[in-house]
């Protein structure tokens, strides 16, 4: 027999599945409910979570998805959801789910799915980074993991543009390099500035989930990203802060 993992089955608002808690335990799951967020903190400390399931109508899905993925970063997430709710799916991945199904989904399907993205989370963040120095892409690149264990999750387009910053020596960039990589989405004399609402959006996303980014902006230069705290971190942006703008830029 399977061992019980530890599941929290959140409701937000009048529960949808009222029964789906005691399904999951049947199904060999130790599942507690969680019917306001605010608690999650408490349930998680009280007996620490592999997989949360939560349940919730669309004009909230997103915040509640965001709150309990900084609540419970490690976490397997999975988000229940009306077919029909399309956007609200799409901002739910963006908000940090690592699925989404069906509301009515069989409840064994669920609890098939839920062993495997446990697993999946198990094999998919690696051990902290030598000396907590470092900012990496875990996860397939659709996470940003920092050095305390801060973890951001990325919609495709936000992966590409920490994908090729990362990449770049002293992890500095202009903007229209920015833009050469499929990161904007857009082509055209605009597209400098499309670069910058996605970083706006990147920075309203971490704020909302807790996590500061440090990613500073050059006028009428680029972007730098202080992957490292290393002690010629701040001369390097010096460097570029007080360097003449390219012309045009």
């Amino acid at each position: 027999m399977q061992n019980a993992i530890e599941a929290i089955v959140i409701h937000g608002g009048a529960p949808r599945r009222p029964h789906l808690s005691s399904a999951f335990g049947a199904l060999g799951w130790s599942v507690r409910d969680c019917t306001a967020i605010g608690d999650l903190a408490q349930l998680a400390h009280d007996c620490s979570p592999r997989l949360l399931v939560l349940e919730a109508s669309a004009n909230i899905l997103d915040a509640l998805v965001g709150i309990a993925r900084f609540t419970v970063p490690d976490a397997a997430l999975i988000v229940l959801a009306d077919d029909a709710e399309v956007d609200a799916r799409v901002a739910a991945l963006n908000a940090g789910a690592d699925t989404i199904c069906s509301l009515n989904v069989d409840v064994r399907e669920l609890s098939a799915l839920g062993r495997a993205q446990v697993r999946l989370r198990q094999g998919g963040l690696p051990p902290p980074p030598v000396g907590g120095q470092r900012w990496l892409l875990i996860s397939g690149g659709r996470v940003l993991a920092g050095p305390r264990g801060q973890r951001l999750p990325l919609t495709f387009t936000e992966s590409a543009f920490f994908l090729r910053l990362l990449a770049a020596p002293g992890h500095c960039l202009p903007r229209d390099s920015l833009v050469a990589a499929p990161v904007a989405g857009m082509q055209g004399h605009h597209s400098t500035r499309s670069v910058d609402v996605l970083v706006s959006r990147l920075r309203s996303k971490a704020q909302r989930l807790g996590v500061e980014l440090p990613l500073l902006a050059v006028r009428q230069w680029g972007y730098i990203f202080l992957v490292d705290s290393a002690s010629g971190a701040a001369d390097t942006v010096l460097a570029y802060v007080n360097a003449d703008p390219p012309a045009g830029g």
